[in-house]
């Protein structure tokens, strides 16, 4: 499992600085010890090849890009993207999204599949990325997430497990990763409170620092040896230095949990 399991951040913990000084935040990654980073989609594929040549630069991979749901439906841009990832060498496109009812996962579950098969034909990996909603209960009963695992094809789509978010949405993290787990190569990392009796979070800290229970949930995570772990800590603390959290959650997954 050491070495073949990379260790990436998203990027979002650095707010608009990430596309304001894309170099810089890249040389802050690295320095705090990660092989990668995931980003937002840009969608065009005249830029790629620049793009690549930052991360090359930076001396890191791109882990994967992160987009929405919707954007998957037109499948000419779900192709752009596809060639864009190659040039940059990112092979996995994270996607989200939220829905009212049991219809609206349903159609999802139809457009993931879809977009799915067209980029595993490119070599890439769309893997849905859930929060806490998909574990609230439908009006038509159920959960959003019962219905995308059920209706999406494993062979075309894949799922990027938010631990947080698989935690704050009431699941047992490690009784949900032991069932469903072998459906990810990629899992997003995230730690922080929440409120088990509303399911909605608190705040967000870097790994080790908040309920989520880490340790366990990585004994059955590396049982499936991804591709990817990908520290994800959508804001810091006001006052607080991005970097420096940054490399404290690179340190703790490092360190405690041995990627």
């Amino acid at each position: 499992m050491p070495g073949m399991t990379k260790l990436g951040i998203q990027l979002i913990i650095f707010g608009k600085r990430g596309g304001d000084d894309l170099p810089g935040v890249l040389a802050d990654v690295k320095n705090a010890g990660y092989d990668g980073a995931e980003v937002g989609n840009p969608t065009t594929s005249a830029g790629a090849y620049d793009y690549k040549q930052l991360f090359d630069d930076a001396g890191l991979v791109c882990a994967g890009y992160h987009t929405g749901v919707s954007a998957l439906a037109d499948l000419d841009h779900v192709r752009e993207t596809a060639a864009h990832m190659n040039i940059v060498g990112a092979k996995h496109l994270m996607a989200g999204g939220k829905w009212p009812d049991t219809a609206g996962y349903a159609a999802a579950a139809e457009t993931l599949n879809a977009a799915g098969e067209v980029l595993a034909s490119e070599g890439i990996s769309v893997c849905y990325h859930n929060h806490n909603w998909e574990f609230f209960t439908l009006p038509e009963g159920g959960t959003g997430m019962e219905i995308l695992l059920r209706n999406t094809d494993p062979a075309a789509v894949k799922f990027c497990f938010d631990l947080y978010w698989v935690a704050c949405g009431g699941e047992d993290l490690v009784s949900f990763l032991q069932t469903h787990g072998h459906r990810s190569d990629y899992f997003h990392y995230k730690d922080g409170t929440f409120d088990l009796a509303t399911k909605q979070p608190l705040t967000f800290t870097e790994l080790g620092n908040g309920q989520v229970k880490l340790v366990e949930a990585t004994k059955i995570v590396k049982t499936f040896s991804p591709v990817w772990v990908t520290t994800e800590q959508d804001r810091v603390a006001e006052g607080g230095d991005p970097a420096t959290s940054a490399k404290i959650s690179a340190d703790y997954a490092k360190s405690t949990l041995g990627f």
